[in-house]
């Protein structure tokens, strides 16, 4: 589970897949998971016991891992401290396109 999913739950699961209306589903759905592992890229306070809650709920053994947004950060900064070299290189192939036009 990710925290887009935790935050919408119900409304995509629950509801989603009709389990509201038709609870009989939910082993069909449900009936081989063992656990529900939380990825956590950003937790809110309280979504670990709201995961839980869900894992409970589900009757699921519950499992918590933080992982941040990798290397996401990092590669972001990189492409955008790249110097302004490569910048001009691309405003020329845009304007050379832009001329052949």
């Amino acid at each position: 589970m990710t925290d887009f999913l935790l935050r919408h739950f119900d409304r995509l699961v629950i509801e989603g897949l009709g389990l509201d209306r038709h609870p009989e589903l939910f082993s069909t759905y449900f009936g081989h998971y063992k656990k529900l592992v939380y990825l956590a890229q950003s937790p809110k306070p309280g979504s670990v016991d709201q995961a839980k809650a869900v894992a409970d709920r589900m009757g699921l053994g519950f499992e918590y891992r933080e992982t941040g947004y990798g290397n996401l950060e990092t590669a972001l900064k990189s492409a955008v401290g790249r110097d302004d070299a490569r910048g001009a290189e691309i405003r020329r192939d845009a304007e050379a396109v832009t001329w052949h036009r």
